[in-house]
């Protein structure tokens, strides 16, 4: 059985291809409740990433995805509309955690590795600690790690098209 990686994604750019890539993914969304597999868009050539349990709200387009991210594909459909996006994904159990954007053909790609889920703890008191602080969540904690290399404290992966 996979990891189910959540996905978020906001496309950027033309309002009318905004408008466009909501109705392919509400499509999707249809698509997948009547045939229940998995979808991707006609055009995309990929054989994983498919999306599940799709749906789309204001804007803002929610999918999971088994184990990994599928940002190949949303730079496929990205440039088949001509925009762009910003992708946050994680499946904390396997230590997938990042924020991916793409403007104008360059995809930045700021994720987390084993090394930052290393750097905090879970104690026997319900709480996490990191840096000598402590959280009730371990979300607050992977976000500030990711803020920072967004920031560059940290070293991230950049891809020109």
């Amino acid at each position: 059985m996979a990891n189910w990686c959540n996905n978020v994604v906001q496309f950027s750019g033309d309002e009318q291809k905004i408008k466009e890539i909501d109705a392919l993914f509400n499509q999707m969304a249809l698509m997948e409740k009547e045939t229940r597999h998995a979808q991707l868009p006609s055009f995309v050539q990929s054989d994983d990433g498919y999306c599940f349990d799709i749906r789309a709200e204001e804007g803002t387009i929610y999918y999971d995805t088994k184990w990994v991210p599928n940002t190949a594909v949303l730079v496929q459909i990205a440039d088949h509309f001509q925009t762009g996006f910003v992708h946050e994904y994680s499946e904390i159990a396997m230590g997938v955690f990042g924020e991916a954007t793409y403007e104008n053909g360059t995809l930045i790609d700021h994720c987390l590795d084993y090394e930052d889920f290393a750097r905090f703890d879970y104690g026997d008191d319900g709480l996490y600690t990191f840096e000598g602080e402590s959280y009730e969540s371990d979300m607050e904690i992977l976000e500030l790690l990711l803020d920072r290399k967004k920031e560059g404290l940290d070293s991230s992966r950049g891809y020109g098209r």
